[in-house]
């Protein structure tokens, strides 16, 4: 029988031996290696190279019978969009192709990620972006998307604008076009805005409808705070029509809604929104 002592250091000394990838022994990864002899060291930086991951069987199919051409096998840039996202949620099962509105556009997982395992890419940028994606998610998104785009350039716009993912902190691309409809749009604001979230006991009406969207425009606007209106009075009287009598609009004290109508977002004391 052999002594503990022995057995605990022998342990240890298994356990200190490098793994061997498992990747690199599997068919369908090694062979492809042997006409394909770039390939390997780019993809070993990606995640898709990691030990247990994806084989380039998976995307890419295997040549048929003896020809090794690029006519015989699955050509993810040649193929079109449909082929793409079929190879990519055999193992990213949790992106469905009904839930994204870009499959309605003709564009695919490709169409923002890159695999970084070409000479092309690898030339342009050797360290593979967080997520593989070919570039910061602004520019990926503006090309498409011009209005928000442009409205990140009026003189008062959002804050996210000063940070590299300022569209996926708000939208995932991933997701349908009715992500931020209806009180969706409240939750995604409160994350940033949590004192306008609430729970409120007197909830305002106006958020009823298109949440924060009914006051403010969410990616920039020539009006401050984000308004839809270029005065707070307007504003609140596109809604407010029926005034009590005593709010004079001639008089310059009713004019100003907010100065006593402070809890404008909600109130836990007031159904008058009064701080």
């Amino acid at each position: 029988m052999k002594h503990p002592l022995i057995s605990l250091v022998m342990l240890v000394l298994t356990l200190s031996l490098p793994v061997p990838a498992a990747v690199d022994k599997e068919k369908g990864y090694d062979e492809c290696l042997v006409c394909h002899d770039g390939v390997g060291p780019m993809i070993l930086k990606t995640p898709h190279g990691a030990p247990g991951r994806a084989l380039c069987a998976d995307c890419h199919g295997v040549h048929q019978g003896e020809d090794p051409s690029a006519e015989n096998i699955i050509s993810l840039k040649k193929d079109g969009p449909a082929t793409v996202f079929k190879a990519c949620v055999k193992c990213h099962a949790q992106y469905k192709k009904a839930h994204s509105s870009h499959s309605d556009e003709g564009r695919a997982c490709l169409s923002c990620h890159d695999m970084w395992h070409t000479e092309k890419t690898v030339k342009v940028s050797p360290i593979p972006a967080e997520r593989l994606l070919r570039n910061k998610t602004q520019l990926l998104c503006e090309p498409c998307h011009q209005r928000p785009a442009a409205d990140f350039r009026k003189p008062y716009h959002h804050q996210a604008s000063s940070i590299d993912n300022r569209c996926v902190a708000c939208h995932d691309p991933h997701q349908s076009k009715t992500e931020l409809r209806g009180r969706k749009i409240d939750r995604k604001c409160g994350q940033c805005h949590p004192d306008t979230a609430g729970p409120f006991a007197f909830i305002h009406l106006g958020g009823k409808g298109q949440g924060c969207l009914e006051c403010h425009q969410p990616h920039g606007s020539p009006n401050p705070h984000l308004l839809n209106r270029s005065n707070v009075r307007f504003l609140c009287l596109s809604c407010h029509t029926n005034l009590p009598a005593f709010h004079n609009q001639a008089k310059v004290r009713y004019q100003l809604c907010t100065s006593c109508h402070g809890a404008i977002h909600g109130s836990n004391v007031s159904g008058k929104f009064f701080e």
